[in-house]
């Protein structure tokens, strides 16, 4: 039997309900989009309220809720070690429904990879760090050449710089300090050496 008291009884327990999760009246999740996060240590803020943002996260939402009718302002309150990130979308007026168009763009920080080959035939060497490819350069001291790979290489990213080995056909170069873990401020200590 539907009655009116019913009917009454069900809209004040919606009501307790969406005021109980809300806090301090708010029933609407603040939340958006996270793209190229792959360091940690983001955190986002909206006022006085803060959200931990995990490396790899594609997305994220503040668990206290706001209101309808609520100016918000999501912001970046700590960036993440090694990155930058920056939000879009992040500041406006909620109306009726969650808001969920803001996004984080996040970019990790890049640095060089080079360093210097010696001995006979290192001026013909082509290096390699994946696709990435480098042939050294004379330097101004006699027999030794430099060389700094064109891409750069994110913070926290795996290196591996091998030798083309067309260009090394007696295998008389071998690469060392060419695999590591790229660091700020950069690798300029990979050594190439031909005997």
């Amino acid at each position: 039997m539907k009655s009116p008291y019913l009917r009454s009884i069900m809209a004040f327990a919606c009501a307790t309900a969406l005021s109980a999760c809300g806090g301090s009246g708010g029933n609407l999740i603040l939340s958006g989009a996270v793209s190229g996060l792959a360091k940690d240590g983001l955190v986002l803020s909206n006022g006085s309220s803060t959200v931990a943002v995990a490396n790899g996260a594609t997305s994220f939402a503040f668990t206290d809720l706001i209101g309808n009718n609520t100016n918000y302002n999501v912001a970046v309150q700590t960036q993440p070690t090694g990155a930058v990130c920056s939000v879009t979308g992040g500041a406006g007026q909620s109306s009726n429904y969650n808001v969920t168009t803001v996004l984080v763009t996040c970019v990790t920080d890049q640095y060089t990879l080079g360093g210097s080959a010696t001995g006979p035939g290192a001026a013909g060497l082509i290096l390699l760090n994946g696709k990435d490819s480098v042939r050294p350069i004379p330097d101004s001291t006699a027999g030794t050449y430099k060389f700094t790979f064109s891409g750069t290489v994110g913070d926290g990213s795996p290196y591996g710089v091998t030798i083309l080995p067309s260009s090394n056909p007696a295998n008389n170069c071998v690469v060392s300090n060419g695999v590591g873990t790229m660091v700020k401020p950069g690798v300029s200590n990979v050594a190439v050496s031909c005997s």
